[in-house]
Parts: structure tokens; sequence; C-alpha cells
């Protein structure tokens, strides 16, 4: 599932004591990652081990999933785990120490909007987990203006059970994500499995930089707890999440106060915060108590989502050279711009440009909607 979160580039620090990771602040990209890899080491890992026992080309063919396939979209990725869901009759994919029932995901997802704030809604999710699960514990904890959302999975094999972590805390994220109808920037991912694939870079769907702890996690800015809800009363609140997810209709985070700040610049990655809000009758102090009071980042963090915004869409929407695309974005060399994308997004420019031709398939949404509609309790 693709996932995202702004970043500080090449800062380095530690989070507060009580938030129990370390932090390398980094990258987060706003749609999904094609990155042929993933799709590579999925089908290399044993099937016993990522799938709980089920027969992989089985559930490859029920996901429309090539055998011979090198990249998948965002329907397939969905198709896969929900296939997987349904072909285990258990919604912790057989990886846990106990099968949950199709529809337990759907009723906590109608527990949070009954609440009014993210930090409210996480605090349901904690308690629906803690009471009727008997697999997962969600933790929330904060510190200097840092929280981490931790989740641990029971299961008869720890790696399995970190696998299991890992996949629930993708959808926990998409989730929220439609909650506050935007996305929470990642600061930081923590897995317990200790050959993942992507420790030491940027995760393959969260794109924030991954490193190994006890347990999996993601560090987001306290501030985003007090975001208000933003998702209606639907009757398939899975669905919704989904398509909300497939139809990228969650507005990038500061997309409001941004506008077009950076489209107009003549070197937008070398643009000031008084160049941005020119128009703002505010001193830099209060802009930048402003940005962080309205979207829990700073300058900085929104300067970068807005290059990678649009770097994107040159990327895949023109054939301009890749090194004029970065000396256009204020790049004076195409390593730099190469090294910037890498780190946002986990992808290189090429990599970005290759994925833009992965459209959205009409027929595959439908069967990612039925499969959807199965998990509604």
């Amino acid at each position: 599932m693709p996932l995202v979160g702004p970043h500080l580039l090449g800062e380095r620090g530690s989070a507060p004591a009580d938030c129990g990771v370390t932090l390398v602040v980094g990258s987060g990209n706003a749609d999904v990652i094609q990155d042929p890899r993933t799709f590579d080491w999925f089908r290399s890992t044993p099937g016993d081990a990522i799938l709980g026992g089920l027969d992989l080309d089985h559930l490859l063919q029920r996901a429309s999933v090539e055998p011979t396939a090198s990249e998948l979209s965002p329907e397939h990725h969905f198709l896969l785990m929900l296939n997987s869901i349904d072909m285990s009759d258990d919604e912790c994919h057989g990886l846990g120490d106990r099968p949950l029932p199709l529809g337990f995901s759907a009723v906590g997802l109608r527990a949070m909007l009954g609440t009014a704030s993210v930090e409210a809604a996480l605090r349901v999710l904690a308690r629906y987990y803690a009471v009727a699960s008997g697999v997962f514990a969600l933790e929330v904890r904060s510190g200097q203006g840092l929280t981490r959302i931790a989740l641990r999975a029971e299961g008869r094999h720890r790696d399995r059970a970190a696998m299991l972590e890992e996949i629930w805390l993708m959808a926990l994220y998409m989730f929220l994500t439609w909650f506050a109808g935007r996305r929470l920037p990642l600061l930081a991912m923590t897995v317990a499995r200790p050959n993942h694939p992507d420790l030491g870079g940027a995760h393959w769907a969260f794109g924030a930089p991954l490193s190994n702890a006890d347990l999996t996690s993601i560090l987001v800015p306290t501030s985003c707890l007090q975001w208000a809800r933003r998702a209606a009363d639907v009757d398939e609140p899975i669905w919704e999440a989904m398509r909300c997810w497939l139809d990228e209709t969650a507005p990038p985070v500061g997309e409001g106060l941004l506008g077009a700040a950076f489209v107009g610049a003549e070197a937008p990655a070398r643009t000031r915060l008084r160049e941005a809000f020119d128009g703002l009758a505010l001193c830099d102090r209060q802009l930048s108590r402003r940005i962080r009071r309205e979207t829990g980042v700073s300058f900085r963090d929104l300067r970068g989502e807005a290059l990678v915004d649009l770097a994107r869409d040159l990327l895949r929407n023109t054939d301009e050279a890749i090194d004029e695309i970065g000396a256009r974005l204020g790049y004076a060399e195409e390593r730099s711009f190469r090294r910037f994308m890498r780190s946002r997004t986990g992808l290189t420019p090429a990599q970005i440009r290759k994925g833009g031709a992965l459209a959205p398939d009409p027929e595959l949404r439908a069967k990612v909607r039925t499969m959807a509609l199965k998990l509604q309790a």
C-alpha cells in the first residue's frame, strides 16, 4: 500500500527517550512507490513466511498478477492483501497467534468514525485491539513534540508476527489518512524484522527512513494528533478508505497554505520562507509558527513536499530530460536532484518516470471493491 510523509533533508537527531526509537528524519512518498524490487522481494520470500502457508501461485492468480510481473499497481497491492485474507478466512493472513474474523477491521473503522480527532481515534483503536483481538497491542507514546505509534502482534513465530505488524501498520496509516483527510507526516519508521530488505534506507511503501527495533512503529509530529476527523459516515468504510487512497484524494500536508507558492518560482529548491509567502503581512517568526500550527511540520518540510510534487508531475507528464528537470527546480547537478528524490521517495527520478506508466485499471478497481465488501461487518 502506498504511504507517505515529508522530511527534513539530511538532518539526524534523537527521538525523546519515551518515544523509544532512534530518529533519522527523512523521506516520504506522496503516492504509490512503483519499485520493481518490491514485487521481486515479495515473490522470492517463502510463501509460508509471508502468507501463512497460502499457495502463492493461487494467490497471484486471484489477484490478477502475472507470475512474471516486476511491478505492481496500487490495485494489485490491495488485491494481494484482500485475497490473502479471503483465502485464509483470517484478517491476520494466517500469521497471528489466532485468526481474526472477517469484519474485524471494519468494526474498528466504525469505532474511529465515532471520534472527533486522530488522538481520540487511536485511543479507541487501542482499546478495541486490546479487548477484541487477542493478537494486537497498539501503543501511542508522545514526548518533545514527537509521537510514536507502535503495533505489536502475537504470533506462533516472531518473524511472521513482525511481518503481520508491518502489514497492519500500513493499513492503519491508510485508515488514519482517510479519517483525517490528509496524510500524517512520517518522520521515521521501525520494523521488528532484522532482515528487512529496506533497513538503512527508505521503506518500500511508507517512504520513511527505516531502522530495526523491538516494535514496528511510525514516528509523527505530536501536533497531528489534534487533527480533526474529515471522513464522513459511510456504509462501506473499508472500501472508502481504499478508494480515497487509490484516488489520492487526501491532499498533501500544507496544500491549502502553500497553494501555488512554488510553482512559479525560478528555483523552487532555493525558495525561502519570505519569498514563498510574500503576500502575507506576517514576519518570518509568525509565518513559521502559523505553518507549524496548521500543518504540524516546518516550512522546510513543506518546501520538500512541494518539490517532490513538482518533480513527479514533470517526470510523468513531460519528455524533458531528468537533468533539465533538476535544473528547473534549482539543482545545479543531476546527482543532487537524484539524491534528493531518492531520499524523499525511496526512488530515483528514472524509477518515478517509469512508474507513471502504471495507470489505474477500472476492472481491477472493481475487483478491489468486491473483495473489500467482504470485510464489512
